[in-house]
């Protein structure tokens, strides 16, 4: 008697983001199109065109000491050359990114302060020496994406979270950013 048989490893689980939601923009919104993935939990603003557009983050996949010109983030932050990025009140640009590795890319980018693995760097507006209250973000974060949207889909409908709380672990966004949303908490 032949037998067949064939077996597929499960996916990896899905970090969870949302701990609690209480409170969503009702039948979502409109997410300008990302050369990117966006992921659940990037905050949100709206932009001039009347769409949602993310803040991008970073997270920290390794200590860095406040000399070190390269910074290693996890993979899928959607970090080019030329982006701003900022932690508390200094913001640098981003010179070059390495993509070689499989779970990180490496940042070149001298932002002078020491980074801790787990830490999100938030995109910022311009770059910031340390002497303002925190680096500006491109806008105003209004709400969280509520779904994973594929790079390059096009304007997307999306939930859009302004309450919760998210788990600090997992949550793609800076405590900055969070800091500024009212409806927001990192437990």
């Amino acid at each position: 008697m032949e037998v067949k048989f064939s077996h597929t490893e499960a996916p990896a689980p899905k970090p969870i983001v949302f701990e609690q939601i209480f409170a969503e923009k009702p039948g979502g919104g409109l997410l300008a199109n990302h050369p990117f993935d966006v992921k659940e939990g990037m905050a949100a603003y709206l932009n001039a065109n009347g769409k949602y557009q993310v803040i991008k983050a970073a997270i920290i996949y390794e200590d860095a000491e406040s000399g070190a010109t390269t910074i290693k983030v996890k993979k899928g932050s959607g970090i080019v050359v030329n982006d701003i990025l900022a932690i508390g009140n200094k913001a640098a640009k981003v010179t070059k990114v390495t993509s070689t590795e499989a779970i990180y890319d490496v940042l070149t980018i001298t932002l002078g302060v020491a980074v801790k693995a787990g830490n999100v760097l938030y995109q910022a507006n311009a770059v910031a020496d340390g002497t303002t209250a925190q680096a500006a973000l491109p806008g105003v974060p209004v709400y969280l994406v509520g779904d994973d949207v594929p790079a390059d889909s096009g304007d997307f409908m999306v939930k859009l979270v302004n309450g919760a709380n998210v788990r600090k672990e997992t949550a793609p966004v800076a405590d900055e950013v969070v800091a500024q949303m009212k409806g927001i908490s990192k437990v």
